[in-house]
């Protein structure tokens, strides 16, 4: 009678044991799924820049932000210039414009393989209100008429400007009324705050007549 007893305590321990063994599982079970949400969360996590390239003038400065998503409150960002010479970052994300060039700035997420990276223009430019009149290649507007300009290039209507080269160095490129040339040429009468604007024909170069403008230059240093 007492081996009997004995047998059925023990099947009943083992009953006990197999439940709380089956109830541990079911538990267990959503704490594995929500650390797999956790792990795709991180996975999702991303962070880009506004604006792939921008322009930033010499010894200007500019601070950078972050469109960040999924990432934690605590996380870190660490940031990178391509070149130092050009632009320097710091650990703030501004950035400081050295010289005329071309920089990549990276914003990485410490300890993961998330970034994003932009670029940065470094100008040197200048706004100018000058006076602007038209030329062609003919005798009247260029004495005996050259096949090339001061430059060595043959001239282009709509992109070559006669300029002071005091003023604005040949080879420089100008924004006017939103259309880009270049200052490719040179004239005796083009003193100061002034430039000629090519044309092909004398025609076109006398319709231009006399205008004040507003030009943006872009200095090659």
């Amino acid at each position: 009678m007492l081996k009997h007893c004995i047998v059925k305590n023990r099947k009943s321990l083992l009953s006990v044991l197999l439940v709380l063994s089956l109830a541990f599982s079911v538990f267990a079970a959503p704490v594995t799924a929500f650390a797999s949400e956790n792990l795709s969360t991180t996975e999702d996590a991303k962070i880009s820049f506004s604006k792939g390239t921008f322009e930033l003038n010499k010894k200007k400065s500019k601070q950078l932000s972050l469109n960040k998503s999924g990432l934690d409150s605590d996380a870190v960002i660490t940031w990178k210039s391509s070149n130092k010479k050009v632009a320097t970052v710091s650990g703030g994300g501004k950035v400081k414009a050295k010289k005329v060039g071309t920089a990549k700035i990276t914003a990485t997420v410490k300890g993961t393989n998330i970034k994003a990276t932009c670029k940065v223009k470094v100008v040197h430019t200048k706004t100018l209100r000058v006076r602007a009149t038209g030329y062609c290649n003919c005798r009247k507007c260029s004495g005996p008429g050259h096949p090339r300009t001061a430059s060595g290039k043959r001239p282009k209507q709509g992109r070559t400007l006669a300029v002071d080269r005091r003023k604005i160095p040949l080879g420089s490129k100008i924004i006017m009324k939103g259309k880009t040339y270049y200052a490719e040429d040179t004239g005796s009468a083009i003193r100061g705050n002034k430039i000629d604007v090519y044309f092909k024909s004398h025609k076109t170069a006398r319709h231009y007549g006399v205008k004040r403008v507003t030009i943006k230059v872009y200095y090659k240093k």
